[in-house]
């Protein structure tokens, strides 16, 4: 289809361009080149009708077929790249400055830390870093015109001494009780032998 296409447009641009220098101009046209006079054409003296409409259906084609090429060979939009964090940790100890970066240049990048869906009326960034406090929820989303709109970036920060033992414990939970001991079989008994 691809292939077709452009072959047709191509054709159809040499055929309008001949059609045109044909006709008769001001200077005689192509017509004049070949020995002709001003006042009369290459092919006669009604040829100036049938390349009008010549003309005429060459250039609707010419349209035709560029609005279709257009419509067709139209390239899928590319994807904002995902926005990324840093620091990218989910566990902090207090409040952090979170700042944020989207490889695409010109993308807006838009964010909520309520938890909830970002969309384009959500807050824009605007190079400064946003402060999030342990227990909340940052979302991100870049957004550019033309483009499609990055997949969303949710990270939750938790506590980081909710996630960290405190000092001098290993972080593994010993058993309260002891298990009980594993019974232990009786020795068996050495069969009797037998007398000679």
């Amino acid at each position: 289809m691809v292939t077709f296409l452009g072959t047709l447009f191509i054709v159809i641009c040499l055929l309008l361009i001949v059609v045109v220098l044909l006709q008769k101009g001001r200077g005689g046209g192509l017509g004049a080149a070949f020995g002709g006079t001003s006042s009369s054409s290459a092919f006669g003296t009604r040829t100036g009708d049938v390349f009008t409409w010549v003309t005429i259906v060459l250039t609707g084609l010419f349209v035709l077929v560029a609005v279709v090429a257009t419509l067709i060979l139209r390239p899928a939009p590319m994807t904002v790249a995902t926005v990324q964090f840093t620091p990218a940790e989910a566990a902090i100890a207090g409040p952090v400055g979170i700042t944020m970066y989207c490889e695409t240049p010109q993308a807006d990048i838009r964010y909520t830390t309520d938890d909830m869906p970002v969309t384009a009326q959500s807050p824009l960034y605007q190079k400064t870093p946003v402060t999030v406090s342990p227990g909340a929820t940052l979302r991100a989303k870049a957004f550019r015109r033309g483009y499609k709109d990055s997949p969303e970036v949710r990270v939750e920060y938790t506590s980081l001494s909710a996630t960290r033992p405190a000092a001098g414990e290993t972080g593994i939970k010993m058993p309260t009780t002891a298990p009980a001991p594993k019974p232990v079989p009786a020795p068996k008994a050495a069969p009797a032998k037998k007398s000679p």
